[in-house]
């Protein structure tokens, strides 16, 4: 467990945990991808003398929840899991993210652990501000990277879940999931202005006190996306032969039908960005879903 402040810190790992401590009481920001991430956790709080009374969810993808269930069951002092609405109602029924992802009772590919995670009992934010210990823990809503993101800030850091990544990670994947690109797209403006936090903690990438060069790599990345499926749409097509096309000009590597159901709703999200500021126009054309650039 790595502090910032007195009150706040992290754990880190391929999710970045976040801390929030009141004496020997801790609140967790998020729990990582499953059974070993929250091993680890529960791991580092019992070194640092602590007990998990709480946690925050950013987000209902797997990585970020799956280690709830292990905590819930070890963490005796545990009063509580928050998420924000609908994000919660996924945490515990995990079988909607591949179901929306899908469209109807999702194969098998789709159950895997990093589409559902394990279920807990997940309830709705009770109110914008948490009390906690002398501290208040604000909620900042984040959404376009999931339906109903947020963040979370106490004593003067920003756990920003999944709203930036790296550029490393940009690079890796070549398409970064997005539920709604233009609500991503707002999200990551409004945060060019932020309060002078001590630390901003991203879950993918490494705490700093300035997010500006994320903030940019982030949005330049969406724009460039956002060329390529409009370059695309000069004859109409479907939304599975742009993921393809956007794959080979990327240099994607879709290498599981479960990677390739992130990458199609993704492009989906485009189109709808796309078709929103009409730019774009979607129709049926022999029995097929097609969309073309106006």
């Amino acid at each position: 467990m790595k502090m910032i402040t007195q009150h706040t810190g992290f754990i880190p790992g391929p999710v970045n945990v976040g801390v929030i401590r009141d004496g020997n009481r801790v609140v967790l920001v998020d729990t990582g991808l499953d059974d070993q991430s929250a091993k680890r956790i529960l791991a580092a709080v019992k070194e640092a003398g602590c007990e998990i009374t709480g946690i925050l969810n950013t987000h209902a993808h797997a990585d970020h929840y799956g280690g709830n269930d292990r905590i819930r069951k070890n963490a005796k002092e545990l009063k509580f899991i928050y998420a924000p609405a609908i994000e919660e109602a996924i945490i515990r029924h995990p079988i909607m993210e591949p179901v929306y992802l899908f469209g109807a009772n999702p194969i098998a590919e789709l159950k895997g652990k990093f589409l559902m995670g394990k279920s807990s009992p997940a309830q709705p934010l009770p109110a914008p501000v948490i009390p906690f210990g002398d501290m208040e823990i604000k909620v900042v809503p984040l959404p376009g990277h999931s339906i109903n993101q947020v963040g979370y800030t106490c004593d003067q850091v920003f756990f920003c879940a999944d709203t930036v990544f790296p550029k490393a990670i940009v690079e890796k994947y070549g398409l970064l999931y997005c539920f709604d690109v233009k609500a991503q797209i707002k999200t990551l403006h409004s945060l060019k202005n932020l309060p002078p936090y001590r630390m901003v903690v991203p879950c993918h990438a490494r705490p700093r006190q300035n997010i500006s060069l994320l903030l940019e790599e982030n949005l330049q990345h969406i724009d460039e996306i956002m060329g390529s499926v409009l370059g695309m749409l000069s004859v109409p097509k479907s939304a599975e032969t742009l993921t393809r096309q956007l794959g080979e000009e990327k240099g994607i590597p879709l290498k599981s039908i479960w990677q390739f159901h992130l990458h199609l709703n993704t492009v989906k999200a485009y189109l709808a960005a796309l078709l929103k500021d009409g730019l774009a126009s979607v129709f049926l054309e022999k029995g097929s879903l097609v969309w073309v650039r106006k």
